[in-house]
């Protein structure tokens, strides 16, 4: 079995650059991952963006600092 790589997603303020960061990530080939999503309070889309991948079967966190 291969080895399980986490992917940790800081963010701040990236709504513009989230959507492709994401889609890069997810449809990597390599399938053994988990993908930990992180935001800093953004005052922007980024938080609304990041609850669309909350459910997604690769992401195991999903954690807002307020």
């Amino acid at each position: 079995m291969s080895p399980l790589v986490s992917v940790i997603v800081p963010n701040y303020n990236h709504a513009l650059f989230l959507p492709l960061r994401l889609q890069s990530i997810y449809q990597q080939t390599y399938q053994q991952i988990e993908v930990i999503l992180l935001d800093d309070s953004s005052t922007d889309e980024s938080i609304k963006l990041l609850k669309k991948y909350e459910q997604h079967p690769k992401t195991t966190h999903f954690s807002i600092n307020l």
